[in-house]
């Protein structure tokens, strides 16, 4: 979609916003948030989309109702479109960019498998913005490789399995300022990394250890680790899922798919950042090469784990890729983003994903990026009766909690990731209730792959 400035609209199709109590004569058009509707006047096809209260007005409001009225554009198979954008707001600058963004987030729709497609929006102009240029480039950037995250985490698992997720990191990787280690099943093996090897043998798709470095500041020291959970299906292994529960596990690589996403967008905006993007990338199968409950492995750090439960498999690639991360590039900030347990849904529901550090300066500048995209976290404890309940009597640690099933699951999974975390700052965010939307699409959240985790990481890194 391309965004264009203009003075005067010059398309017949019309995104206007609206304030409550000032929406003048529009018959049964309240302007409430979230409350779209469509007139035809004088020769134009006009879509308001309401904000709610002036005095209320916030930049992620601004955001949500472009998205729905984009998307009722998007019904209506216009390839054209005119945006008036709000006017005398708090914060004009941030209210443009926002709309931009609804604008990018809300006309996304996965129709890869789709027979008939439907008409793409092509133009969108935008009419009264003060927003600069680069803020609103840079935005775009943002949204487009949040969209990108959906195609991966929306495509097949047949089709996205671990090399693949390597591929795609070859090929962002080959943009200035990017260079690229990928770790073969042979390689991991031979390098000791037990845990993620165990996760990924049974399957014809092997697993990979995939380290992308952007320097964008080489005179830093700050570099800032982003590990990605890559499970590109999960059956549960031997631990089998049931139906009900397997059919959508092509989504338990969304953790890898925001950190390409974050990448990505590096490499289109540039900023003056060091990243190291981290995915650990396997397809946790069952067959005769499974890895067994019970047994005990070694992880690249040299703790031995105990399987509890085959499929709390998450946590053990994310184990070795930390530890084979912090110890062979010295990151000062570590971030790791899975879609971890079940019980962060509980908590949670599907709208706030799952924080954890033991840094209260980090988990701060995590929770205010979080609030400023609407990419929301909130804290959880990690108290050290959850790292206790990690121990075993047979190896040094369980994937699972000692306690009867889903004990402080949430708390206990991000205390056994913490284990293998040595001398970096370090956060964990469980996205299992944020990933993928069962529902309708509402907002700039779409139904499917929502891509969450990317601009939340970019605005934490600066870049947005």
């Amino acid at each position: 979609m391309k965004i264009i400035r203009s003075k005067q609209p010059k398309y017949p199709t019309l995104l206007k916003f609206a304030f409550s109590g000032e929406n003048g004569e529009i018959p049964d058009f309240k302007a409430k948030e979230g409350e779209v509707v469509v007139r035809y006047e004088q020769g134009y096809t006009s879509v308001y989309c309401g904000l709610g209260e002036r005095k209320d007005m916030a930049p992620y409001k601004a955001r949500s109702a472009a998205a729905e009225g984009v998307r009722q554009v998007r019904k209506l198979e216009r390839i054209g479109l005119s945006v008036i954008l709000p006017q005398e707001t708090p914060d004009k600058s941030a209210v443009d960019v926002a709309c931009v963004e609804g604008l990018f987030l809300g006309a996304y729709e996965y129709t890869e498998y789709k027979s008939e497609k439907p008409k793409e929006l092509r133009t969108c102009q935008l009419v009264g913005v003060k927003a600069p240029n680069k803020k609103i480039n840079d935005a775009i950037a943002a949204c487009q490789a949040a969209c990108y995250s959906r195609d991966l985490i929306n495509d097949n698992a047949d089709n996205i399995f671990p090399e693949r997720l390597a591929d795609e990191a070859r090929q962002i990787c080959r943009q200035d300022g990017f260079s690229l280690t990928v770790l073969t099943e042979q390689m991991m093996e031979k390098k000791g990394l037990g845990l993620i090897h165990a996760v990924g043998r049974a399957s014809t798709r092997p697993p990979r250890l995939v380290v992308m470095q952007y320097k964008g500041a080489p005179d830093k020291q700050e570099k800032i680790a982003i590990v990605g959970k890559g499970i590109t299906f999960d059956s549960g292994g031997q631990n089998l899922k049931p139906t009900g529960s397997i059919e959508t596990m092509r989504d338990d690589m969304s953790g890898a798919a925001a950190v390409l996403g974050v990448m990505k967008a590096l490499a289109e905006i540039k900023p003056a950042v060091n990243v190291i993007g981290v995915l650990a990338a396997a397809h946790n199968a069952i067959g005769g090469a499974a890895f067994f409950p019970g047994d005990v492995y070694k992880s690249y750090l040299g703790k031995t784990v105990e399987i509890g439960n085959t499929d709390a498999e998450g946590r053990l690639v994310l184990a070795d890729a930390i530890a084979y991360c912090e110890k062979n590039y010295r990151p000062t900030e570590i971030i790791d983003i899975a879609t971890l347990t079940g019980g962060v849904i509980i908590a949670l529901g599907t709208t706030v994903a799952g924080l954890f550090s033991h840094d209260d300066a980090m988990a701060e500048r995590l929770f205010q990026a979080g609030e400023e995209t609407r990419e929301r976290l909130w804290r959880f404890p990690l108290y050290k009766e959850y790292y206790e309940a990690m121990k075993s009597e047979r190896a040094d640690l369980c994937n699972t909690a000692k306690h009867k099933k889903g004990w402080a699951s949430s708390p206990t999974g991000a205390a056994f990731i913490g284990e293998f975390v040595s001398d970096a700052a370090w956060a964990h965010l469980d996205i299992a209730g944020t990933a993928y939307n069962e529902g309708g699409a509402k907002g700039e959240v779409p139904k499917f792959g929502t891509g969450f985790g990317v601009r939340l990481l970019l605005n934490y890194l600066g870049v947005i």
